[in-house]
């Protein structure tokens, strides 16, 4: 599938999954509280991690400019939107070589601000343990490799919080629902999940 396609329909999607982005962000927070990685290093280590869990992860595509405003519309915000300078994508494919979803990193020139993970599963929710892998890869590489020690919202690992998540979602009426954790170093989380047409779409953000 062209990359470029496909970073466009998930764009369509996600516009209205970070409405919710301001609840959680100030934005006038300067570039300067960004993740201390670069895009290069942030990428190339969730790629080497997740390879090693069998999950491919493609080299990403780097835009800016007025691609931004095509392909990284992801926030409602108008001043988070604003904000960004440059994005990139990558695909991630599972075992079998089918498309999982995407990892999209967004921010300043030098450092991402924002890291998105979007998977989308079956109305049986067959790659959950993917999902728990690829969001557990960006936890620890990205955030802290401390959700043991911390245990945040009295959860003993991230699977068993998406665990939770899955649970109450199917349990669930509304069409989307969501779950926020803190206490990582400061570092607020939030995973999405809505129900579709073609099963689920699972949402992950990790942001300052």
């Amino acid at each position: 599938m062209n990359r470029m396609i496909l970073i466009s329909s998930v764009t369509a999607v996600m516009i209205a999954v970070f409405a919710s982005l301001a609840l959680m962000s100030d934005g006038n927070e300067s570039v300067s509280n960004s993740m201390s990685l670069s895009y290069v290093d942030t990428n190339k280590e969730l790629q080497l991690d997740l390879q090693s869990h069998e999950i491919k992860m493609s080299s990403p595509l780097k835009l800016n400019g007025f691609s931004i405003d095509t392909y990284c519309t992801f926030f409602s915000d108008v001043l988070i939107q604003d904000s960004i300078e440059y994005c990139t994508s990558t695909e991630i494919l599972d075992s079998k070589n089918q498309y999982l979803g995407n990892v999209q990193m967004v921010g300043g020139n030098s450092f991402p601000q924002y890291v998105i993970g979007v998977i989308q599963t079956d109305p049986s929710v067959s790659q959950l343990e993917d999902v728990k892998i690829v969001i557990n890869s960006m936890i620890e590489l990205i955030v802290c490799d401390c959700w043991d020690e911390k245990q945040p919202g009295g959860f003993e690992s991230s699977a068993s919080w998406i665990d939770a998540a899955n649970s109450h979602h199917l349990e669930n009426m509304s069409a989307t629902s969501k779950s926020k954790i803190s206490g990582l170093i400061e570092k607020p989380i939030l995973l999405e999940i809505t129900t579709n047409e073609n099963g689920y779409l699972w949402k992950f953000l990790i942001t300052n």
